[in-house]
Parts: C-alpha cells; structure tokens; sequence
C-alpha cells in the first residue's frame, strides 16, 4: 500500500480534481487493478467540479451587498441576505449544489474493477477512496487551528446576518445600528472564504491515497480468496474534494445496477492515524446517517481482532459514503484521522510522503478482510 500511495506521488504529484495529473492517476490506478480484477473501467463524468468553493466568493459579496443596502431599504437588505444564507447553506454546507448551473461542466474519471465470486452472486462489497487533493487550504496552514474557528465562524456569520436583518425589519430602533457595526466588523473574517485556496495542490497522500490503496490492497487479497458469493467491487472515485461528485456521478447513473446489486459502499478516507480508526455514525454537513445494523456488523470485527475503534458523528466535512447515502443508497464511512482538532497535515502542504505512516492502513486491512469473510458467510 506504502508502495503504491509513493509511485501516485512520485509520478503525479497533487492531483487537482478535473486536471491531467488526476486523470493520468486514474490510468495508472486502472492499469493496477487489471493485475487483479476481472473487469476494470474507466468511467468519465462530467460536472461543475469549480462550484463548490468559487461559490463562495458570491455568497460573500452578497453578504457585504446586504449590508451596504442596509441604509437604503432594510427589507430588500433582510431578503438579500436571507437569499443568500439559504443559498450558502443549500449549496456548500449539505452539499446539495443548487448553483451547479452557473459554472461550466468539466470532465473527471472514477475508475472501477470487479471481481466475480465462484457462485451465485448475492451481494456485492464496494472499496473506495478518492484519488483527487485539493489546492491548500492557506489559512489552516498558516494559522493553524485558528484557521478553523474562523472558517467555522465565517459560516455563522452568513445566516446570523440574515436573522438579524429580518428581526431589524420589522423592530425598529437603534439598537438595529448597533447589530449592524457587529457585522460589519465581523466581515474581513470573510477573507477565509473569498480567498480560501493557495496555489499549491497538495499531494493528497493521506487525504486519499491511503483509501485508494486499501481498495487496490482489497482487490489484490480477494483476487487470491475468491468469495463464494460475495463480488468485490474496487473503486477509485475522481473529484470529492469538489464536493463528492465522482460517487454522485457513479451512483446516479447506476443506481438500479447498485440496488439490484444489494450493494453496499465501505468508503475509506484519511486512513492515517492507528489511535483514531473511526466509523462514522453520521455526517452531520450532508445530513445523512448511517445504518446501525451495519455499523455493528463493521465493529464486531474490530472487536474480533482487538483493534480499537471510535463510533461518532462525523461534524465537519463530508465524505463519499455521504454522496451514496443521499441518493438512497447502503453506505459506511471508515476514517483514520483525528475529528476533535485539526490534523496539520490536512488539506496543507504537510499531507506529504513524510507524514505516511502504514500501520493504521495495516490494522484497517485485517478488521476489512475479517469482516469480507464474516460477510460472505
């Protein structure tokens, strides 16, 4: 696994979602899983991949445009901003990208291998991880775990402004004055949003070459241990980190197929740290919960090979399990990074080789093959 995440890297580097780099990784990972798979493809989408953050350069300039109209018509400002609020979070916070339309389509790639079992097929098991990084998030580099309460008070500040406007509207006073230098001096907080991103695409090695080379590591193992009737399907899906749309991509169009299937999605992401192996009981950002029956199904077999495991809701941020999970479909997010703080490495510069650690990937792939086989049974 160690082996694979070096060569991604060492070929490509950071792998800007809808960029050469990312599709010729892809290729590559393609190329990897014909080794052991009995079918592979390569499967390009198309979606507004810039969407998801370039929106937020809007929904700032619309929350400084309310405040300016403020002082010529308070009404028009409470709607501007109440827009704009249930815009930010309608399209960046749940993931539900209402504004899509507004930015070009551009082509990603989700690569997928199968392996048949020797019977009956009853059920499949999908691996996945994403293969895309993200250009650094500049201010948690720069200033560290400062850089997130701000960026978690930025996104306050959106529909705070919206609810303070109404109530001004209709309750007349100065304090309304008052509320509004709060906001006012609270706006250049906005900078962690209008200007998140710097210019350097990041290696990505834990943030998520490790969950594509667990799903590579699956398909080896079981390419050797046939299944009897369970089939196991690898994926490598494009784009997440602009906004899941490699797994919205795959399970939209094959919803049918997935649900014929009995499939079930195991998603693997930042499998970095051994003392902080988690299942996600939810992710709060997309709304979506977890089936608990499987959550069990999943701990039972961290508790069979005595690896410790963390159940808890996933607060920040979203996974692809997430992508499944709102198109209806089974899914179960795996982590193996800290949730209650940031972790320096991630989405900076420092999610590099030297911060590669293969035992939590060692430990995860045993509790993965125990389940496998406890599944299959």
């Amino acid at each position: 696994m160690v082996q694979f995440i070096t060569e991604i890297v060492t070929r490509f580097g950071g792998r800007y979602f809808g960029s050469e780099q990312e599709k010729n990784a892809q290729i590559y990972t393609k190329e990897v899983l014909e080794q052991y798979c009995d079918t592979v493809e390569l499967m390009p989408f198309d979606s507004a991949l810039e969407a998801h953050f370039q929106a937020l350069k809007l929904f700032c300039v619309l929350y400084v445009a309310a405040l300016a109209i403020y002082f010529f018509n308070v009404q028009a400002a409470a709607i501007l901003a109440s827009i704009n609020a249930v815009l930010f979070v309608g399209h960046f916070v749940t993931y539900r990208h209402w504004l899509d339309f507004l930015w070009k389509k551009k082509t990603s790639h989700n690569v997928i291998g199968d392996i048949e079992p020797t019977d009956e097929v009853q059920s499949t098991l999908i691996f996945a991880g994403h293969i895309d990084s993200v250009k650094e998030f500049k201010w948690w580099y720069k200033l560290k775990y400062l850089g997130v309460v701000l960026t978690v008070v930025a996104g306050f500040l959106f529909p705070l402004l919206a609810i303070f406007l109404v109530v001004a509207a209709f309750v007349s006073g100065g304090w309304a004055f008052y509320g509004w230098l709060l906001f006012a001096a609270l706006t250049p907080i906005l900078i962690v949003y209008f200007d998140m991103h710097g210019k350097e695409v990041v290696h990505g090695v834990n943030d998520n070459l490790t969950g594509v080379a667990m799903a590579v590591e699956m398909a080896k193992v079981f390419s050797a241990q046939r299944l009897q009737h369970t089939r196991i399907r690898c994926i490598s899906f494009g784009s997440e980190e602009a906004g899941l749309r490699g797994a919205h991509a795959y399970g939209k169009t094959r919803m049918q197929q997935l649900l014929d299937e009995k499939a079930l999605l195991i998603n693997l992401d930042s499998i970095k740290d051994l003392e902080f192996l988690t299942i996600g009981m939810r992710e709060t950002n997309t709304l979506v919960t977890f089936d608990p029956t499987l959550i069990d199904k999943m701990d039972q077999s961290f508790k069979a090979l005595g690896v410790a495991v963390k159940k808890i809701p996933i607060d920040v941020g979203a996974s692809d399990a997430s992508a499944f999970r709102m198109l209806g479909l089974p899914a179960l997010s795996l982590i193996g990074m800290r949730t209650d703080t940031l972790d320096p490495t991630y989405h900076t510069r420092l999610d590099n080789l030297e911060h590669l650690d293969g035992t939590a990937m060692e430990a995860m792939k045993k509790v993965l093959i125990h389940f496998v086989t406890e599944w299959d049974k």
